[in-house]
């Protein structure tokens, strides 16, 4: 309720409000941002050993830099593993509260059972990370713009570098699938599209809210870059640790060295090499044994964007940005 008004009074004051995890580098700076549905990582990827935790789900970007507004942390926990995310398995302590987990007559919890559902999850005081920005939880403005998107296709890339162009027209497409245990009912993999990856709580029209956050981009030269955490054509959900590898590319700056290729339909340019990920993953077109499989998808995957996208088609600003999507 609190992040739904949030959305109504922050952009008509000129500030961006938005559904995502923040953090910075060990100075407070070199803030990034990472929008997502749950599911899509935002808690992961922001929970950084090597940086500092903002927050993991909503802030607000004004003239002073990106802040947030909860003081707490909502971790997915199912499969969780002290070798994978450290910082949140360290975080379950005293004072924090576990949902929907099971406990064995010793007291040791088993975060792989998904007997209840799996929606387990944990909230916690955002204090119990050591890693974050002190005394306020806000850093300058973003440098890095995220967009996590979970493909149960297999169509979209790991990472893609996006124009401008491509950074409204993805952001305001919001693409993901709602993943099991997310919301009650879904049992599988199940695609969506959410304005703003946060259509429920959005109270103005979609277009406000692009509008707030690419101004502030503008004014701090921030990049954008949409990162698949979902499926390729392995069946395999991307690996934590391919996806991390990306990440630390983007705010190192690695990726804009990189060398790349452009990605047919979708226009989307992607590195073919990157520091500590598997290079075989970037193109997804070669985790397909046959190529063709890819292009079946990606013309179903281009024709739900397009369909969607419809919507936004009536006037000039977005119109103009048609152009930006999926071209078959």
């Amino acid at each position: 309720g609190m992040f739904s008004m949030m959305n109504y009074y922050l952009p008509l004051k000129g500030i961006a409000s938005m559904h995502c995890s923040a953090n910075a580098d060990m100075n407070g700076e070199n803030t990034a941002i990472f929008f997502g549905l749950s599911g899509t990582g935002k808690t992961t990827l922001s929970t950084d050993p090597k940086r500092l935790l903002i927050g993991d789900d909503e802030h607000g970007w004004d003239d002073n830099g990106v802040f947030n507004f909860e003081g707490g942390c909502y971790a997915k926990v199912i499969g969780l593993d002290k070798e994978s995310e450290p910082d949140i398995y360290n975080a379950i302590k005293r004072n924090a509260l576990l949902e929907n987990v099971t406990v064995d007559a010793n007291g040791k919890i088993d975060f792989d059972d998904k007997s209840v559902t799996e929606n387990t999850r944990v909230s916690y005081p955002i204090n119990h990370i050591t890693n974050i920005v002190k005394p306020v939880s806000s850093a300058p403005a973003a440098k890095n713009v995220i967009f996590l998107s979970a493909d149960a296709f297999g169509v979209l890339p790991p990472v893609s570098i996006l124009t401008p162009e491509q950074t409204q027209y993805y952001f305001l497409s919001g693409f993901t699938a709602k993943l099991a245990g997310t919301e009650r009912g879904i049992t599988e993999p199940t695609p969506t599209f959410s304005a703003c990856f946060g259509q429920a709580f959005l109270e103005l029209h979609p277009t406000k809210y692009a509008e707030e956050l690419v101004k502030k981009m503008e004014k701090s030269g921030a990049k954008a870059y949409l990162v698949n955490t979902g499926w390729n054509g392995t069946g395999k959900r991307i690996t934590i640790k391919d996806t991390r590898g990306i990440i630390d590319a983007i705010l190192s700056g690695a990726i804009l060295k990189a060398p790349t290729k452009k990605i047919p339909m979708f226009n989307f340019e992607v590195p073919t090499e990157l520091p500590g990920v598997d290079s075989g993953i970037l193109d997804p077109r070669d985790t397909y044994a046959d190529a063709s499989e890819w292009e079946t998808k990606a013309k179903d995957l281009a024709d739900r964007f397009i369909k969607n996208f419809a919507k936004y088609e009536g006037n000039d600003a977005g119109k103009a940005l048609v152009s930006a999507g999926p071209q078959k």
